[in-house]
């Protein structure tokens, strides 16, 4: 049995005045909410306890047969810490996400299938789902380098591609898998770091401890010698972060069309 855990808890500002009416998780695409459709992705490959983490807008989130925990510190923590306010939920074999990614099945069956204690799910093929997207630039890529035997040397937003070297460089989906090891190790090193740092200490690529990303963690966790591995895609997603995003993807109605346009 394994949980899947989905955070949701983001005001979503660049949505404009669509998140001013319902978190983005909610934005409808092809007829249901989003969150719908991760929900639908994370069952079928077997999580069956499903965990949202809320925030913006709680009120308006919904979905069947599903644990709602409330972030009340959203405006001012980042998704690591809202991950953390289920940290009850963190034991056993785990999937986490983002809420606000577009995910093809294949991509989950695919890091399902991908040994390794912690694995995260990379876009190798991530640059031409930038061209025409003017209000997230590239710069603001979670990119990945990674090695031969799939196993990540380094993570974050700071990543510049062509300081690679001879690593491969991606994209970090906001998706990931956690072994019972896995997930005790992040569960337990993240207390650590708690305990150890204030919510305005500087962490990793973060200015505040509270204001980390999962990127964060995940490089500190490689820093310590414990090793990440990577699950590879080649699209077959889309990230829903602007009104932009939305209007290329919110209105599609058939597969067919989702694939053209990720391809």
């Amino acid at each position: 049995m394994a949980v899947g855990i989905v955070v949701a808890a983001g005001k979503g500002a660049r949505m404009g005045t669509l998140a001013n009416q319902q978190p983005k998780c909610m934005l409808p695409i092809k007829g249901r909410p989003l969150l719908h459709h991760t929900i639908d992705r994370l069952r079928a490959i077997g999580c069956d306890k499903i965990v949202v983490v809320v925030g913006h807008k709680s009120e308006y989130v919904h979905a069947p047969n599903c644990t709602f925990i409330k972030n009340p510190g959203y405006l001012s923590n980042n998704i690591l810490h809202s991950l953390m306010y289920a940290r009850n939920q963190l034991a056993g074999e785990v999937v986490c996400t983002y809420s606000d990614i577009w995910l093809e099945p294949e991509i989950l069956s695919v890091l399902s299938n991908t040994k390794g204690n912690i694995v995260a799910a990379v876009d190798e093929d991530w640059k031409p789902y930038y061209v025409g997207r003017t209000e997230h630039p590239i710069s603001e890529a979670e990119n990945v380098f990674y090695d031969s035997a799939k196993s990540i040397h380094r993570i974050g937003k700071q990543l510049q591609p062509d300081k690679a070297g001879s690593y491969k460089c991606g994209e970090f989906l906001g998706l990931w898998k956690m072994s019972s090891a896995g997930t005790a190790y992040f569960v337990k090193l993240f207390e650590a770091l708690n305990n150890e740092l204030s919510p305005t200490s500087p962490f990793q690529n973060a200015k505040q401890w509270q204001a980390s990303y999962i990127t964060d963690l995940f490089q500190e966790i490689i820093d310590r010698d414990v090793p990440i591995r990577v699950s590879l895609t080649r699209r077959q997603w889309a990230e829903l972060d602007t009104r932009q995003d939305y209007d290329r993807l919110g209105t599609i109605a058939d597969r067919q069309q989702l694939r053209t346009l990720l391809n």
